[in-house]
């Protein structure tokens, strides 16, 4: 695409520079823009036939109405924002045309050229994608599809605190945590609801609103405040995004000849990535693997084919996907990926490697979710891998940033690359299904063997939550030898007594906590200080991944097969 797009460029930066948009003009881009958009919506999202025009059409009209509120409009006349109330609630205008050249004729007879209709567009255009109800759906601007492609590109992590959050009743809900960022060391799970954010409400915020409010700049912090089941009240959980290292792939080697890899997100890179971690790991030695999906939200669906063809002999179905998105004809050039997408895709292995007939255990949780689940799913299907753990998030569902090729021009902003838009729709258009034909869309993954790592309960986290404000476990843990706290980390033989001056550290305490959930507590800290790959695994605690190491090592076949 890029290459495309640099053999224009010294067309484009030829063009003369684009005049002040007339309001006429920008009337006219408004009303193109939203009827791309609603063309979209009842076109091409994967559940169209549960999207009616008209809903949508009174969606532009809500977003219209409620635009009238925002900063953009705030010196405008009264009067011109009294008669444009009356046109957004009037009956008898049943379309896009018929509402923005209104807006045009309203905006003329008052005098107001300089109406910011476009920002109105840009309102009406977020309460439609709203309107569907999809969580996974939203309206990018150029920056934010930017941002969205350096993800992809494994670029642009330093500011995520690493969950994912869509509305909920009271406030918003995490749908996923991924592992290795500051989230997860907080101890956030998926299914939390957080009604509060540095204090402020957060109930009513659309998509777009939620998701800004978790970019964390490197070395800040933001307090979540959380609900969970179980617990007897909401607590302030202080999430610090600290400097660290992010790898979409970890591994490392277990003893008995097992390789541990863990994939924590499908960008562009994890195909090569997981294929050169996995060389590495056989010249160690390895004869077995542990694949780690737990806390993996997904990403590319090329990136979850290229890992499974890794692993997969033979010409075999990996995943089919169907797809309602046709832009054959629509872009003013072809751009891979999207004008050739077809409306039934089947994804195939093909290639050879060392890793086809390995023993192998796949690792599961609810945090494990689209590309991660096609992954899990299909080596389960096909016989593959034994996967351990709990059952999956359950998204059978793609999404495409959708180039919305009528938001171009000087009126929607510079453009992040020469000839795109700067407006993107961010839709679910595909869904996929296993090689079995089944989908796990709402149902997840279940895993061949059940394990559930134990949680706390609603009266040991009152205890867990004073001691960690408090902060003296901290400070011990940050006080103790640097050789001491690396053997701790990786195994203290569930023993007080290995930490030196624990008795005067339980007693400062004054808590109710018992002495072996303190220790518990310690080593949570001491295994945050050490980090790296000894955080990475524990043998000590980790029941799903002790239950991996024990099917390994009992005589099992490349196909999982005991």
């Amino acid at each position: 695409m890029r290459r495309v797009l640099s053999a224009v460029l010294s067309l484009v930066l030829c063009l003369p520079l684009f005049a002040e948009p007339s309001l006429s003009k920008s009337s006219e881009k408004a009303r193109e823009y939203l009827n791309e958009v609603q063309k979209h919506l009842t076109e091409s999202y994967i559940e169209r036939e549960k999207v009616k025009g008209a809903d949508v059409f009174e969606a532009c009209r809500a977003g219209l109405l409620k635009s009238l509120e925002d900063d953009a409009l705030k010196g405008a006349d009264a009067a011109l924002k009294s008669e444009l109330a009356e046109i957004f609630q009037d009956a008898k205008l049943t379309t896009v045309d018929a509402l923005i050249r209104k807006v045009r004729k309203c905006a003329e007879k008052h005098g107001a050229k300089d109406l910011d209709v476009i920002r109105m567009a840009d309102l009406a255009a977020q309460s439609m994608v709203q309107s569907i109800g999809d969580p996974f759906s939203n309206l990018l601007k150029g920056e934010d599809m930017q941002k969205l492609m350096k993800q992809m590109q494994g670029e642009g992590k330093s500011d995520s605190i690493g969950i994912g959050v869509e509305p909920g009743a009271d406030g918003m809900k995490v749908s996923f945590v991924m592992y290795g960022y500051a989230g997860y060391d907080a101890g956030l799970r998926v299914g939390d609801r957080v009604t509060e954010v540095d204090g402020e409400k957060v109930a009513g915020l659309g998509m777009k609103d939620l998701q800004t409010k978790m970019v964390v700049k490197e070395g800040e912090s933001v307090v979540l405040t959380v609900t969970r089941d179980g617990w007897k009240k909401p607590y302030d959980i202080t999430v610090l995004n600290s400097p660290r290292k992010i790898r979409n792939v970890w591994a490392t080697m277990l003893p008995g000849g097992i390789g541990y890899v863990r994939l924590t997100i499908f960008d562009l890179q994890l195909g090569g990535s997981t294929l050169d971690a996995l060389k590495k790991l056989k010249k160690d030695g390895m004869t077995k693997i542990v694949l780690d999906l737990r806390n993996n939200p997904g990403g590319a669906l090329p990136s979850a084919v290229a890992v499974a063809d890794t692993f997969i002999a033979g010409d075999r179905l990996i995943t089919y996907t169907e797809s309602n998105l046709d832009l054959s004809g629509s872009a003013p050039f072809p751009i891979p990926g999207l004008a050739d997408q077809k409306p039934e895709m089947s994804y195939r292995a093909g290639r050879k490697s060392d890793f086809e007939g390995m023993p192998m255990v796949v690792l599961v949780n609810g945090s494990s979710a689209s590309a991660s689940e096609m992954l899990s799913g299909a080596l389960q299907d096909l016989g593959r891998a034994v996967v351990v753990g709990e059952t999956t998030y359950g998204k059978g569902i793609g999404q495409t940033a959708i180039p919305l090729w009528k938001a171009t021009g000087s009126e929607f902003g510079k453009a992040f690359m020469p000839m795109l838009p700067n407006r993107f729709l961010y839709l679910t258009v595909m869904k996929y299904s296993l090689p079995s034909g089944r989908s796990i869309h709402h149902s997840g993954v279940v895993p061949d063997v059940k394990v559930v790592n134990p949680q706390m309960d609603g009266a040991a986290w009152d205890g867990v939550y004073a001691v960690r404000k408090g902060g003296k476990v901290k400070a011990y843990a940050e006080s103790l030898d640097k050789e001491l706290a690396a053997d701790l980390a990786v195994y203290d033989g569930f023993d007080t007594n290995a930490y030196p001056g624990f008795e005067r550290v339980y007693r400062s305490l004054r808590t109710k906590l018992s002495k072996d959930q303190v220790r518990e507590e310690i080593r949570r800290e001491v295994r945050l200080r050490v980090g790296g790959e000894v955080l990475l695994v524990d043998m000590q605690t980790d029941v799903q991944l002790q239950r991996a190491v024990m099917l390994l090592g009992r005589e099992m076949d490349g196909a999982g097969n005991r």
